[in-house]
């Protein structure tokens, strides 16, 4: 088939142990905060499931999913602590069935890597090692020995459950550097006796774990385990360590290797950034592969079927573990074996997941507003077509014009640029971000293949709007740069930061940048690579605050290792001149020289002039404002914006 000539490695069936799967796609096991307290499944999880085995994925895991209360890590994780339980699980269970898709548990204890806020209790671990990137570092107590054997038979029980509710297949979460990795692991395991110390004592607790969950799942349930091959952390298990143990846990009865990196001390590499090249992970899976006979799957930004293709040709691994690209689109499998890439809703690693899990929120997604709203954002039909213009086609009004075309509106988009995206399209100038600008290019097609029309290049005026003769206006024509109130600033070489972002700086050679923000860490790397040095003046505590820990941690560590470029936190420009700057950091004066470009990156101003022109017009149509223009915010509140008034109008 002329579908298969592109992907015959990713869609050939494979076998796990007794099952044999129709693809060689695993979906990961991510958290997604959509259980109870209680670590029950909800009909919202199902729904999402439901979405992805309908989406062709060969084996959904759920997530890391705790075998004891003590263990838990997220407040809504779930759980296999209790029988109550099993009911649940056995519905979802039967609900992806029915598409043709298998489905795992992933058994874990957090151990060193959660905290009492959480569990109610304090940690325990190997030893009194604490996770000092968790807020507070708590200090864990060292497990006692009946403590440990308790476990191992806690890790069963939660595996005859799994079996109970007619699971598939059951992994054991050995990565990240939770409980069973932190035995394993010489960084986290400063234990002297029988479960510490040398090599053969710390592999004692995966081997017993493994051996008693075995026992509980019989010889017909393959027996997964999920590996960091590199913890990226002094002291910690490096791939010459895990090539030396990955035989050791073939030989105790794993049917397949889930290769994956780093622990929370180094969490970059367990969710990895934009920043960081697809398939980053494979010559990791390559050498582990060479180690064992059972199939080893790998993780590591795998985003469309291309890298997962050539990772399977290469021989790097027998499987893929996709997380964020079928968070991103349910249909990714389906739609790459159809022939149609083109429609697929690509996951950008802007990592806003990571960030909303952290946050004990609902994990939503940043390009796929549909994902984990499944049932209450399905498409609805609108039962009476209107003529609706939107003006500005960045996320916000991209993303609301594509569901009211979906959902039968006809709809027009006036963008006054020469091309749809807004902000968006800035990401393509800035170091390692240029794949978020990728979504403005799924955005136009799918509201074009909706029926949806982008016209650019159009200063939509008031009459430009009544001449499309609308019967609703949506305004998203976002915001613009302002001029912030520094004494001397508009005696200086001050210029846009979206133009600086657009052009190439001339004659510059040194520049100030006010504002560490999201844009101003933007405009200061653009700067730095063209050869500009460059000083970044914020006044807050950390750069790119509107991030998360995970999704700004690369791209400010990119910036902070330019030998070109000077940040002060902390720090406000008191006064600018036509060559320079004096700037207040902690009470103390400093003063720059020599600046041939100052680029203030605050504030955003809400472009409102337009809807202010509708909405005093008598008899108008109905005008609606949505994302930058109404409150300046990142991408990901922008196309919350647009969804949620395209499925509300």
């Amino acid at each position: 088939m002329r579908r298969m000539r592109y992907f015959p490695h990713l869609f050939a069936p494979g076998q796990v142990g007794r099952r044999v799967l129709r693809n060689r796609i695993l979906m990961a096991p991510m958290e997604k905060n959509l259980g109870t307290a209680e670590g029950a499944v909800t009909q919202r999880y199902i729904d999402y499931c439901e979405a992805r085995a309908a989406g062709g994925v060969a084996l959904i895991l759920l997530e890391s999913m705790y075998v004891d209360p003590a263990g838990k890590n997220h407040r809504y994780q779930l759980g296999l602590h209790d029988d109550a339980l099993i009911p649940g699980y056995r519905r979802l269970v039967e609900v992806c069935h029915r598409h043709g898709a298998l489905v795992g548990v992933e058994l874990q204890f957090a151990g060193r890597e959660t905290s009492s806020v959480i569990t109610g209790v304090q940690p325990v671990a190997p030893s009194p090692v604490p996770c000092r990137v968790l807020a507070g570092g708590e200090t864990p107590r060292a497990l006692t020995v009946p403590e440990i054997r308790a476990l191992v038979g806690t890790f069963a029980e939660a595996a005859r459950r799994a079996v109970a509710a007619g699971f598939d297949v059951v992994e054991l979460h050995g990565a990240h550097g939770y409980l069973i990795g932190q035995f394993l692991s010489p960084y986290a395991n400063r234990r002297e006796d029988e479960y510490g110390g040398d090599f053969a004592r710390r592999l004692r607790f995966p081997l017993e774990v493994i051996a008693a969950v075995r026992e509980a799942i019989g010889a017909e349930v393959p027996l997964l385990y999920r590996l960091s091959a590199v913890e990226h952390v002094e002291g910690g298990l490096t791939l010459e360590d895990t090539c030396r143990i990955v035989p050791h846990l073939e030989a105790a009865g794993v049917d397949l290797l889930d290769v994956s990196a780093g622990i929370y001390e180094s969490a970059v590499w367990i969710a990895q950034p934009m920043e960081m090249p697809q398939g980053c992970l494979a010559p990791l899976s390559r050498e582990i592969r060479r180690c064992v006979r059972v199939p080893v799957s790998v993780a590591g930004r795998i985003t469309d079927a291309s890298v997962a293709e050539r990772i399977l040709e290469a021989g790097d691994a027998d499987f893929v573990t996709l997380g964020r690209a079928l968070h991103a689109d349910p249909e990714m499998p389906r739609k790459s074996l159809e022939g149609r890439p083109n429609e697929i809703c690509y996951c950008v690693a802007c990592l806003k997941c990571s960030d909303l899990l952290g946050q004990n929120l609902p994990v939503l997604c940043l390009a796929n507003t549909h994902t984990a709203r499944e049932r209450e954002y399905r498409v609805r039909p609108t039962s009476r077509p209107q003529r609706i213009v939107v003006v500005g086609a960045g996320p916000a009004g991209l993303e609301c014009a594509r569901v009211l075309a979906v959902r039968g509106h006809g709809v027009t988009v006036l963008e006054r640029g020469a091309e749809p995206g807004g902000q968006l399209l800035l990401s393509r100038f800035v170091p390692g971000r240029s794949e978020l600008a990728g979504l403005v290019t799924y955005l136009v097609g799918a509201l074009a293949r909706a029926g949806g029309e982008v016209r650019v290049g159009v200063e939509a005026t008031v009459d430009i709007v009544l001449g499309e003769r609308p019967d609703v206006v949506v305004v998203a024509t976002g915001a613009r740069p302002g001029i912030p109130p520094v004494p001397g600033i508009l005696d200086s070489p001050a210029v846009d930061p979206f133009d600086v972002l657009r052009r190439p700086a001339r004659d510059v050679r040194r520049a100030l940048v006010i504002g560490g923000g999201m844009l101003g860490v933007g405009v200061a790397s653009v700067l730095a690579e063209r050869a500009v040095e460059v000083v970044v003046a914020e006044a807050g505590d950390e750069l790119a605050g509107e991030l998360g820990l995970r999704p700004r941690w690369q791209h400010v560590a990119n910036l902070r290792a330019r030998r070109n470029v000077t940040v002060h936190l902390r720090t406000t420009v008191e006064q600018l001149y036509p060559g320079g700057a004096l700037l207040r950091r902690q009470g103390e004066e400093l003063r720059v020289d020599g600046l041939d470009l100052v680029v203030p990156t605050w504030p955003l101003v809400p472009s409102i002039d337009l809807s202010d022109q509708l909405n005093a017009l008598q008899g108008g149509p109905p005008v609606f404002e949505i994302g930058d223009c109404v409150c300046v915010r990142t991408a990901f509140e922008a196309m919350q914006d647009g969804a949620a008034l395209g499925h509300r109008l």
